[in-house]
């Protein structure tokens, strides 16, 4: 018998999952710009990563609360986080461009660099996607979208406490 890994990071479906369910947790009048939303997608799939990043001292306390592991604590080993997001690139990609194709994306705020559910693509997102989040997940993507990428108003500064940055092209 032979067996397979599954890794969630590199699959298009999960990230198509977790990029609706985000979207839900997003405060609507501060719709992120793709790279906000890749960088947060991240770190919704690897949890452990988070440790690795700069917070204030406000994040870092609420982050604390979750209990997540540390990386070298969890049964998988981690490569380094910038190497990881740039793996995880087309499979992003792929799934911002799946959404938009299937018109659960506001083109016009699209095209203004902001990525925004559209009306259909809220309903469906809080009604199928967010569902599929379990309590843990849930509670994680809530912080990520609500206070931790959030509060980087300035994507340079988001990128210097992640080290992650991605051209959107």
């Amino acid at each position: 018998m032979s067996g397979r890994l599954w890794y969630p990071q590199l699959d298009v479906y999960d990230a198509i999952r977790r990029l609706g369910g985000l979207l839900v947790f997003w405060s609507p009048d501060a719709a992120p710009s793709a790279e906000r939303l890749f960088i947060a997608d991240f770190y919704l799939a690897n949890p452990p990563l988070l440790h690795k990043t700069h917070m204030n001292r406000e994040q870092r306390k609420q982050f604390n609360e979750l209990g997540i592991k540390r990386p070298e604590k969890t049964f998988i080993s981690f490569p380094s986080p910038p190497l990881l997001f740039q793996k995880m690139d087309a499979v992003q990609r792929q799934a911002l461009q799946t959404l938009t194709g299937k018109g659960l994306i506001d083109l016009r705020k699209l095209e203004k660099g902001t990525v925004s559910p559209s009306t259909a693509g809220l309903d469906l997102f809080e009604r199928k996607f967010v569902p599929l989040f379990g309590e843990s997940e849930r509670r994680i993507g809530r912080f990520i979208a609500s206070s931790f990428v959030l509060d980087n108003s300035d994507i340079g500064t988001l990128r210097r406490n992640t080290g992650l940055r991605r051209v959107i092209r």
